[in-house]
């Protein structure tokens, strides 16, 4: 559910408003990052009067938008043209060169054991699809040069500019360069930098947008950007949960940098570059993030002693946006925020055989307050019949049916996915998925509960 290629950026919705009209009715924004591929040609040797007019509107548009950032460009930014196939090569390469072939599968697996994706879902190809669905242009971080994929005539090209410029002036002052890579046990803290980023874009681009009406980000009201307006007639088809993991850092941060702007304006967002938020509890939680609250260190979970063939493919710390992004695919948005709030650490693991067919995950979760995690616990448990793929009724039901609850303990069968057991433990709790199989036959047998409790039972009491 991470977004792994965190600063290309998207296309934009089609900007529905007149001169001296009310705000706009959504918010056009959608970046989504990356690095460019090591296959990008080289600058032509001649200029063309194309390549020519992008550089001189490159540089208009990043002295307006460097007045509005508040802060001064230390250099040009250098502008190509490229083509479609191009962009969407650029992606597939970002991926492929940054991100760790077992961390691809363990994230299908993932996104599978929780029910959120078929089987058969390709988590490549689909955010290959997203992301490039509407994409005009992004700027990247490594050859500090902003990628053109299309017409720079219009409101929208101009959003897209004032978009990816901001993270050019970022990049100068505070090196985005070294954001882009996969690190292990850093996704939530990377996450937490990129919606920063983000946000920090998103909120300036929408003053530039807003200039002419005398208005700025921080009289626009939250939520207003919409998932097809961002991300195009793709987001129609793509599973959900993927579709609000890419517009979770624009949404999220925007929310914390109107809030530091509201407190201190540009020059607070700019303390907070500097000492930036190092999970997204405190980007979630701005006065978290002031008082300098730090994630909780949790222990790795434990392999599954039932399934021995099963070894380590994927760890990482997920996070309270994770959470929450994963809570939504079943619960009411602010049910799902309430459910996730007050995370305190966590860490997850995949386990996969030798052939990548067999999984099983572990995640060890832990929270401020026993009375959180029974939150937390709860709104696993009335997912639970939910998250077996195949489901056919996804209203959220009252009863759990076959999932089977005895106390701080629940562990619901699934054929196709292994059971998933959830066990708390004071403040703590254990959650296992599986063992299960993709693009297999399901085991003959089901995993019997008693043997994924005493797993959960053992990650939440470590």
């Amino acid at each position: 559910m991470r977004q792994l290629a965190p600063f290309v950026s998207a296309a934009l919705l089609s900007v529905s408003c007149a001169p001296a009209a009310a705000p706009p009715s959504s918010v056009p924004a959608r970046s989504a990052a990356a690095t460019p591929s090591a296959t990008a040609t080289a600058a032509p040797a001649t200029v063309s009067p194309r390549e020519k007019a992008l550089q001189d509107k490159l540089q208009s548009a990043l002295a307006y938008v460097s007045e509005i950032r508040q802060l001064p460009a230390k250099l040009p930014v250098q502008g190509r043209l490229i083509g479609r196939r191009d962009i969407q090569a650029f992606i597939g390469a970002q991926i492929d060169d940054e991100t760790p072939k077992d961390v691809l599968q363990a994230t299908e697996a993932l996104l599978y054991g929780f029910g959120t994706v078929d089987a058969d879902f390709d988590y490549r190809g689909s955010v290959i699809g997203l992301m490039s669905s509407q994409l005009l242009g992004f700027y990247d971080p490594k050859r500090k040069t902003f990628f053109v994929g299309g017409d720079l005539d219009g409101e929208e090209a101009d959003v897209t500019l004032w978009h990816e410029l901001v993270h050019a002036l970022q990049d100068q002052h505070y090196d985005l360069s070294h954001l882009t890579e996969w690190q292990p046990d850093q996704g939530d803290s990377q996450a937490a930098v990129h919606s920063l980023a983000e946000g920090d874009a998103t909120s300036a681009m929408l003053d530039a947008m807003l200039k002419p009406r005398g208005v700025t980000a921080l009289e626009v009201p939250d939520g207003l950007m919409r998932a097809q307006s961002v991300l195009g007639s793709a987001a129609l088809t793509a599973p959900p949960v993927l579709v609000r993991s890419l517009l979770a850092p624009y949404i999220d941060g925007l929310a914390f940098t109107n809030y530091l702007r509201r407190r201190g304006g540009f020059a607070a967002v700019d303390a907070a570059w500097r000492a930036p938020p190092v999970s997204t509890e405190q980007l979630l939680h701005p006065e978290k993030f002031l008082a300098q609250e730090l994630p909780l260190i949790v222990p790795l979970p434990s392999a599954p002693t039932h399934a021995p063939e099963l070894q380590e493919r994927f760890h990482d710390v997920m996070g309270e946006q994770t959470l929450r992004l994963l809570f939504e695919e079943w619960l009411p948005a602010r049910t799902a925020a309430e459910a996730a709030a007050d995370w305190g650490g966590d860490r997850l693991v995949v386990f996969g055989d030798e052939a990548r067919q067999r999984w099983a995950i572990g995640w060890h979760l832990r929270f401020d307050s026993a009375a959180a995690a029974e939150r937390a616990f709860v709104a696993f448990a009335r997912a639970a019949p939910l998250t077996e793929r195949g489901h056919q009724d996804r209203a959220l039901p009252e009863a759990a049916g076959a999932t089977k609850r005895a106390g701080d303990k629940v562990c619901r069968p699934r054929h196709k996915q292994g059971p998933l057991a959830l066990v708390r433990h004071g403040s703590d709790l254990g959650v296992t998925l599986g063992p299960f199989q993709r693009n297999t036959p399901p085991v003959v047998a089901d995993p019997d509960c008693a043997d994924a409790l005493a797993w959960a039972s053992k990650i939440a009491n470590n």
